[in-house]
């Protein structure tokens, strides 16, 4: 029996949000993966490697198993504000077991009519505006409600695959892969979220964010929905 991950991709994307989440998932029995873009080929991520496309909006499945969407910064907000890739998700979201997302993905999925209602996680800088598109922000780093799974920023992929796999091919299953993959970080300065750091460094981090996550998108394309 198959389960059918299909993952956006597009030019730019963060590959660790795609590539953590993806390397957990390929456990799950049944595992069958397409990459779906608005035409096939190769797209640069933002890591100078590029992902391939495997299967343009039209041909890739109708009704996958589980719809993901990846996150980034620039690339991302772009989409939020592009009427095809939001018609897509909204068509093939319809027809998906689940509906997940890493990163500032949830931004997307908010976008495109899939979060209204739900609990949902994001990349800390932008978490509080998924209240604009009518999603839930939540703090935690992985996000379940109902048959919606959001993650928080770029490295919470992998906590996020892990416990997808967990949901969906039960704990034993999740437990064996956290240790097959040896997981278990220890990050070095232990500032991986605003709340562990200084306010000089958060505030040094929110400049550098500022331009290449501009929030005044999201607002727009709130007010549009409206």
């Amino acid at each position: 029996m198959s389960f059918k991950v299909l993952s956006l991709v597009f030019p730019g994307m963060t590959l660790i949000d795609l590539a953590g989440p993806l390397q957990a998932l390929s456990f799950i029995p049944g595992f069958e993966s397409q990459l779906a873009w608005k035409h096939t080929g190769a797209l640069a991520s933002d890591a100078g490697v590029s992902v391939v496309a495997t299967h343009g909006f039209d041909d890739c499945w109708e009704a996958p198993d589980l719809l993901f969407v990846p996150g980034n910064t620039k690339a991302l907000f772009a989409l939020l504000e592009d009427e095809q890739t939001k018609a897509f998700l909204a068509r093939v979201g319809a027809r998906s077991t689940w509906i997940t997302s890493v990163c500032n993905g949830s931004l997307l999925l908010a976008a495109a009519g899939l979060l209204d209602g739900y609990r949902a996680g994001c990349y800390w800088y932008a978490r509080d505006r998924l209240a604009l598109l009518g999603a839930i922000p939540s703090p935690g780093r992985i996000v379940i409600d109902r048959n919606r799974m959001t993650g928080g920023g770029m490295t919470a992929g992998i906590d996020f695959g892990v416990r997808v796999v967990g949901e969906i091919a039960g704990e034993a299953t999740g437990r064996m892969v956290e240790l097959l993959m040896e997981y278990a970080p220890q990050p070095p300065y232990g500032t991986g979220r605003p709340e562990l750091c200084d306010e000089a460094l958060v505030a040094g981090a929110r400049e550098a964010l500022r331009e290449l996550m501009p929030l005044g998108t999201i607002e727009r394309v709130a007010a549009a929905r409206r």
